[in-house]
């Protein structure tokens, strides 16, 4: 069996390091695609109300849609391999599907993460090294992944097979004898594992890892073989037969059910899907429509959706809260407050509640910015905003500060994890990169600021300025004019995100060395617009609401999350689409179905060659 696993494991990694299926090269094939066109005014959340998903999900429809000029399809390129994410989805709803054990399938994660050690993914960022970005622009493949993915094979298997009563619901009433009964049964799971029919060819493959018996061991061994296989750790692309030589061609039933679940569910098909996928009639675009529509109603794709934001905004960027709790520094700067183990998981939870709530009652892009509601489930994180504990089910509580005006304020934007002192300069990057998708040099690698004269009692404001905008620097021109501002306009919040109108300046002992009032006054500047002067949160925010650059930037990423690639030229048109549909105030469900009823998300690229 381990010669098995190995034979494969290799496979896996030959397939992706030679590229594997079709070997087509890029080219622009311009083509008519449809995108939805106008959007749903998105409902105020100051009475907000949950609505029917099914009834809202779409703003418009395809049939809706306006004709679109776009380059309408991509080549296919090497396989891509699933996520550390998208294996664990995959495998507990396989699990699930198999035997109906949902105790069982809720156990997947921890088997894979833990018991077997499966590396997470790198948060790959294409325009800095420096942040993170998006686990699916992660295509490497190592021999940790390949071992992991070995020993859930092994141990998962094993515990599905150790209930006889599993078995016995996997295999189901069948009375034709051993080989038929475990021929039925490896056409039933490798539908599932593979998002496909298989072939008979395959069918008698995995018959002979059975020795052609039903027997709980050889349930066991084809299971396991069937979870290290490339064909389900890879996700391979060809098209529909047939068409002219360098043409678009659309992907099969099976391809396109593939990709929407992966996409919008970070996991397989159902049932559901796969029956409009064996049929053939996804191919109808009705039916196609409906089902992007049913899965964006599933529980499911607000975990994606919430995955996407979680990302776009760097939430992973902050650190432990709480690791220098006793620090005599810290413990003076914070106070009777005491951050816990939990607090940072808990502040980036606040954010992501925000944008589940919103989606769920047809709110828009512009409201993840603006929304000035607290959903701080623990009491930690609501002392930070100085609101009562949200229940998860009520109307939320409102910011009670005038300070605090939405995402940028939030404790899971603001916070310095560990820290005591604020960092203007991740703030402000965080807003120019990852929000606004400014173009950012790279940092100065021959700064000379070393005699920067950092005596006498600063603010953080004035040791950055004297550190960074020291005259004769490589640092000067690009900290003064162009980061510095976005983050000295946030020193009305503190390293905790607390709201502050001073700063107490302390030595390494805890001592005061002094009180200082906070000066937020900047004049900041986003490009393609004029300079503008800030001096508060409230303002910053605005500005970012006002230039139009959020919404064009939500396009830019959201199309790398979708395609889990970097961007490139070829993308202008279907970005510039989104960025249209988001700034006319789209509802967050529809913007997530905009580019799964694109031609570009259906349809493949392939060559003469």
């Amino acid at each position: 069996m381990r010669t098995l696993f190995l034979c494969l494991a290799v496979a896996a990694l030959a397939s992706a390091c030679s590229g594997g299926g079709d070997s087509s090269t890029a080219a622009d094939a311009p083509s008519t695609s449809t995108a939805p066109s106008g959007a749903a005014v998105a409902v105020p959340v100051s009475a907000p109300a949950p609505v029917d998903p099914h009834a809202q999900i779409l703003a418009t429809t395809a049939t809706e849609a306006a004709a679109v000029t776009s380059p309408g399809c991509y080549p296919a390129g090497p396989p891509r391999r699933l996520t550390r994410l998208q294996v664990v989805n995959s495998l507990a709803d396989i699990t699930t599907q198999l035997t109906g054990d949902a105790t069982l399938a809720a156990g997947v994660s921890a088997l894979v993460k833990d018991t077997t050690q499966f590396p997470p993914d790198t948060l790959l960022n294409p325009d800095s090294s420096r942040h993170t970005g998006y686990e699916r622009l992660d295509v490497s493949v190592n021999s940790r992944q390949v071992a992991a993915l070995r020993g859930t094979a092994e141990s998962l298997a094993n515990k599905i097979t150790a209930d006889p009563a599993r078995v016995t619901t996997m295999l189901g009433t069948c009375t034709a004898g051993a080989d038929a009964c475990v021929s039925a049964f490896i056409r039933k799971a490798g539908r599932l594992f593979f998002r496909q029919p298989m072939t008979d060819a395959e069918v008698n493959v995995y018959r002979a890892a059975a020795a052609n018996t039903n027997t709980p061991a050889a349930v066991a061994k084809v299971l396991a073989t069937m979870i290290v296989s490339p064909k389900f750790y890879f996700v391979t692309e060809k098209g529909q037969a047939g068409g002219a030589a360098s043409s678009c061609v659309a992907l099969t039933a099976h391809e396109q059910a593939a990709r929407l679940a992966l996409h919008l569910w970070d996991s397989v098909p159902d049932a559901a899907l796969n029956a409009v996928a064996d049929d053939a009639t996804l191919l109808q675009p009705a039916v196609y429509s409906a089902q992007v529509t049913r899965l964006l109603a599933d529980a499911r794709a607000d975990k994606a959706m919430r995955n996407f934001f979680s990302q776009w905004f760097r939430l992973e960027e902050l650190v432990a809260m709480d690791g220098k709790v006793g620090n005599a520094r810290f413990d003076a700067f914070a106070g009777s407050y005491k951050p816990t183990a939990t607090t940072r998981d808990a502040a980036i939870g606040e954010v992501l509640d925000m944008v589940s709530y919103l989606a769920a009652r047809n709110g828009s892009l512009q409201q993840t910015l603006t929304d000035r509601h607290s959903f701080a489930r623990t009491s930690d994180i609501a002392t930070l905003y100085n609101t009562p504990v949200w229940d998860g089910s009520s109307a939320p509580p409102v910011f009670a500060e005038d300070a605090r005006v939405g995402l940028l304020t939030r404790i899971g934007i603001l916070a310095a994890g560990s820290s005591d002192t604020t960092l203007p300069i991740h703030r402000a990057v965080r807003v120019l990169s990852a929000l606004t998708c400014q173009t950012m040099p790279p940092p100065a690698m021959n700064q000379t600021n070393a005699t920067a004269d950092l005596s006498g009692v600063l603010t953080t404001r004035q040791r950055t300025e004297r550190v960074t905008q020291m005259e004769g620097t490589a640092c000067v021109t690009c900290h003064r004019g162009v980061i510095n501002p976005w983050g000295f306009a946030f020193e009305g919040f503190d390293a905790l995100g607390r709201a502050r109108t001073s700063e107490i300046v302390r030595d390494d002992s805890g001592k005061s060395l002094g009180e200082k009032p906070i000066d937020p006054v900047a004049v900041a500047a986003l490009s393609g617009l004029s300079p503008r002067a800030i001096a508060s949160a409230a303002e910053a925010q605005q500005y970012v609401l006002d230039s139009g650059h959020y919404e064009r930037c939500f396009a830019k990423n959201y199309v790398r999350y979708a395609f889990g690639r970097a961007d490139s030229a070829v993308d202008a048109a279907l970005i510039e689409s989104l960025r249209q549909k988001a700034a006319a105030g789209a509802n967050l469900r529809s913007l997530f179905a905009f580019i799964a009823l694109r031609t570009e998300f259906t349809t493949i690229w392939k060559s003469a060659s």
